[in-house]
């Protein structure tokens, strides 16, 4: 291949010789195709006449035999004896009578390989072959032959229960004077005259084949074998046979094609159906020799153009030698100014194109020898410019892509920063607020107790000692209904205590959620965080209008104590469970919300799950989730740093790790794992 790319020469000379080629290829397909087409129709008709001569042939054959019984059957001594013998009157004489004539007629006819009658069971009376008598034979598998039923070929071949061979059995009934009948009387045809008739020269050459086919298998299975062949002792068919044209014959289908033979084999052949049960002739030659003088014809073509085309590629060669020279020369010299010698020059050998060519390109070496000098010249200027431009813009990227992986982790560490100052000033505002007038209700409630309890005591004793009050007094009295002010106050007073003791609470859990005053680790109890967060949330957790309300279902396990920052982990569970709240507040499909929160220790650390019951996240989505801005809640509800803030507070500032599991339609788990 190299060779031919390189040499003008064998590429002029190579593509003459296979254009040449293909062309001779060409005529010498379509010269086969044609005589295989003229061919195709003359093996066809040979082959039809051969198969039906032979079909011919074995009707007559079957006729005479069927005819040769059917005249043994009417013999009158044959009828009287039979007579006598399936009547049982002296059995043994007859028999041995009916044996000998028997006998005597098989010999003279050479179709004919058993004679013998049998009872209406079946049962053997009298055979040639004594020693068949008493035997049984399968009578459902004879061919009953009458006087009209001698036109055609009877074809109702079994397999041999003693010798296994394909058989064929004539049967006539035996009628009695009343014309009911008697008995059978059957003989088995002698089939090596079936093997003559095939194996008669075809005139299909040596590959040409007749064969007989035949189904001797059950009603539930097909088993085709040969009936007679020229072939017919090969043992490897001997079990059955099977092909193309097998199947059409045998579906009642003559015809003719192309195809497999049981031996596969691609043969030409012609099948015919023959009347009766299951029989099949053939007539088959194989294709490499029906089509052989196509062969023989494309061959010869082929030589032909292949000495022309080497005559001619030998005037080419010498030829293409006057004209390759100059060009060789040129390519020379391009050779040795490629290789940058500037000073060669092409020889003119000639006065034509190929000339003009030469000097045409002498003066291109001259213009390539003063290019050539100028552009050294730029270029040692121009690489040292890039070169350094390159480190220039290099060292550029790096300082580029460093800031840009520093002021994305600056602006979440800000965010976050900003986020928590602005919410620890804002809950420790308001609880520090609230916990002033709140002290002050909590602390007089307990003396106002007292100061009620005084009054209502001296209440009950003016009316132990005045019971008979004056009539203003008494109208006042029904007017203020004092006996239900008397039972009420007391527990008015209490609800008061109650609810200054739960502000009480809020207040507590707004400080310990702020933390504002522990910036540094210690180790605090994880639940009073959750606790803490979830009384936050309470409003957003009870019943709304528009909803149900959300559940929480608290598993807490037995933990110890945790060193950790409890302000930024107040700041996870404020992000995970409201990310539930979110989740559940607009899912109709959830009729029962619920928020799991379970605590437990796992070898060296603990584990806190919160999980929902929701509609769950995408698969796309997941993995996404940790990700800073990222958001799937409108614009104006989510800033997307939610979970990111809290994945680098669980996995950077705690050395835990932050887990999502979640499944569309089962709802969602995070899983935070913290060292204990």
């Amino acid at each position: 291949m190299k060779f031919w790319k390189k040499s003008l020469l064998v590429q002029l000379v190579g593509s003459f010789l296979l254009l040449s080629l293909v062309i001779v290829a060409l005529v010498g397909s379509v010269a086969f195709y044609q005589a295989k087409a003229s061919l195709k129709q003359s093996v066809f008709d040979r082959l039809s006449s051969a198969a039906s001569l032979k079909e011919q042939e074995l009707n007559r054959w079957a006729r005479d035999q069927s005819l040769t019984v059917l005249s043994l059957a009417q013999l009158p001594e044959i009828r009287s004896q039979a007579e006598a013998l399936l009547s049982n009157s002296d059995r043994e004489s007859n028999q041995s009578f009916l044996q000998d004539s028997l006998t005597a007629f098989i010999k003279h006819q050479t179709g004919l390989k058993e004679i013998f009658i049998l009872s209406r069971s079946g049962r053997v009376l009298a055979s040639n072959n004594s020693t068949q008598i008493g035997l049984y034979k399968p009578l459902v598998q004879y061919s009953l032959v009458t006087p009209d039923s001698t036109e055609g070929f009877i074809s109702n071949f079994y397999r041999s229960p003693e010798t296994g061979q394909p058989e064929i059995t004539f049967a006539i009934p035996l009628l009695n004077a009343e014309n009911k009948q008697q008995g059978i009387l059957a003989a088995h045809l002698n089939l090596d005259r079936i093997d003559q008739i095939i194996r008669q020269n075809t005139g299909l050459g040596s590959t040409g084949e007749t064969y007989l086919v035949g189904n001797v298998g059950s009603s539930l299975s097909s088993r085709y074998v040969f009936l007679s062949t020229q072939k017919s002792n090969l043992k490897e068919f001997s079990e059955g046979i099977e092909s193309w044209s097998i199947q059409k014959a045998m579906q009642g289908k003559s015809g003719r094609g192309f195809y497999l033979n049981y031996r596969g084999t691609p043969v030409i052949g012609v099948y015919y159906a023959l009347p009766g049960q299951d029989l099949a002739l053939i007539a088959e030659q194989t294709q490499v020799e029906a089509f052989a003088p196509a062969r023989k014809l494309a061959t010869s073509i082929l030589i032909s153009g292949l000495f022309l085309s080497s005559l001619m590629a030998v005037g080419m060669l010498i030829l293409g030698r006057q004209i390759v020279k100059p060009i060789k020369a040129i390519a020379q010299t391009a050779r040795l100014v490629s290789k940058g010698d500037l000073n060669q020059t092409a020889p003119v050998l000639s006065n034509n194109e190929i000339g003009v060519l030469a000097g045409t390109f002498n003066q291109m070496i001259k213009q390539l020898r003063l290019s050539y000098q100028q552009l050294a010249d730029y270029s040692h200027t121009l690489e040292e410019n890039v070169e350094q431009r390159t480190q220039e813009i290099r060292h550029k990227n790096q300082d580029l892509e460093a800031t840009l992986k520093e002021l994305k982790k600056a602006q979440t560490k800000l965010v976050q920063q900003e986020k928590m100052a602005s919410l620890g000033q804002l809950v420790a505002g308001i609880a520090h607020e609230i916990n002033n007038p709140v002290n002050f209700i909590y602390g007089n409630v307990e003396p106002a107790y007292e100061y009620a309890q005084d009054l209502l005591n001296l209440i009950r004793l003016y009316q132990q000692n005045y019971p008979q009050p004056s009539q203003e007094i008494i109208d006042e009295i029904e007017e203020i209904d004092l006996a239900f002010i008397q039972e009420d106050f007391v527990q008015l007073l209490n609800s008061m205590k109650d609810g200054s003791e739960r502000i009480k609470d809020i207040v507590l859990s707004l400080r310990n959620f702020s933390r504002l005053d522990e910036s540094e680790q210690k180790q605090v109890d994880i639940h009073q965080g959750i606790e803490s967060t979830l009384r936050i949330l309470q409003s957003r957790l009870k019943s709304q209008s528009e909803g149900s309300e959300i559940k929480v279902i608290k598993q807490y396990g037995k933990l110890p104590l945790v060193n950790c920052y409890p302000g930024q982990l107040n700041q996870v569970y404020m992000n995970l469970i409201s990310n539930a709240i979110d989740a559940l507040e607009p899912d109709d499909q959830v009729n029962n919300p619920e928020i799991n929160i379970c605590t437990t220790v796992i070898n060296d650390h603990i584990e806190i799950r919160i999980a929902d019951n929701g509609s769950g996240i995408k698969p796309e989505i997941l993995e996404q989730i940790f990700d800073p801005f990222f958001t799937t809640k409108p614009v104006g509800k989510g800033t997307g740093l939610g979970l990111s803030i809290s994945y680098q507070i669980i996995v950077e500032k705690h050395k835990g790790q932050l887990l999502c599991h979640s499944k569309r339609g089962k709802g969602t788990e995070f899983r935070i794992k913290l060292p204990i």
